[in-house]
């Protein structure tokens, strides 16, 4: 969900210079308030997690994240759509992120440190790659359909590793 805000939040000014012809300035400004929205969702992700539990919020996040990337592969040419699916993907990517943390803490108590460093690491990694696709991706076919078809995939395939992982598991007891 980390690397999926970043790669968002860095590609957003480009799409919106590319598709929609808006300034720099303007473009920044919007993806600003798309990292705003991100951000202010990370710790309502944490507080949730604690209230409904980590899992259910990532299943949000996930699946909404997976709708909202599909909506934006068959209208990001239309900028109301576009800006509302952003936005909403910023919430959910956002609250994503803080159940991570929650569900790093339960399912390995014992290793919060090294468990986080991976998990950040991975964050980073998944904001670094997915705009060099989505480049690759409008150069050889001047659109961004297919980019984004492979956010929503990768965003299901996030939640049915969740889903496998959450069956393979122990529940954890209440505290």
């Amino acid at each position: 969900v980390f690397g999926g805000f970043v790669a968002m939040f860095l590609y957003l000014p480009k799409l919106l210079t590319a598709v929609h012809d808006l300034s720099k300035a303007d473009a920044g400004a919007r993806a600003a308030g798309f990292a705003l929205l991100a951000v202010v969702g990370r710790p309502a992700g944490g507080w949730l997690s604690d209230r409904v539990g980590a899992e259910r919020v990532l299943t949000w996040s996930f699946a909404g994240t997976a709708v909202l990337a599909f909506v934006l592969a068959v209208a990001y040419e239309s900028m109301v759509p576009l800006t509302i699916a952003c936005l909403t993907m910023a919430v959910a990517l956002g609250t994503g992120t803080g159940a991570v943390f929650k569900l790093v803490a339960e399912w390995f108590p014992d290793r919060v440190g090294g468990v986080t460093g991976v998990v950040g690491a991975a964050g980073g990694l998944g904001g670094f790659f997915p705009p060099l696709v989505m480049g690759a991706v409008y150069e050889a076919t001047d659109g961004y359909f297919i980019g984004f078809a492979l956010l929503a995939v990768v965003a299901a395939g996030c939640l049915l590793i969740l889903r496998a992982l959450e069956r393979g598991r122990a529940p954890v007891p209440a505290t």
